[in-house]
């Protein structure tokens, strides 16, 4: 799996207290996701950091969601390759 950190746009629901990224754009591509295989949370600091598994295309990813400042990032990404 290979370690990123990148900033990202996603599209997502938010619903009921709770969130679900559908689409998110990386290097110039939109990437739908098909399952959201696991979600937890984390804190830094007093920020609450929300963490998606999940899978598109044959890939998986890692995104992070952060409560504090409203900012999704790209975390990991393993392709099938």
């Amino acid at each position: 799996m290979l370690e990123l950190s990148e900033s990202i746009n996603v599209w997502a629901l938010f619903e009921k207290a709770s969130v679900r990224p559908f689409v998110f754009i990386w290097n110039n591509r939109k990437i739908k996701i098909e399952t959201i295989n696991f979600v937890h949370t984390t804190h830094e600091g007093s920020a609450l950091i929300y963490h998606f598994s999940v899978s598109a295309g044959g890939n998986f990813y890692k995104l992070g969601f952060d409560c504090s400042n409203l900012k999704w990032i790209l975390e990991a990404v393993e392709d099938d390759s």
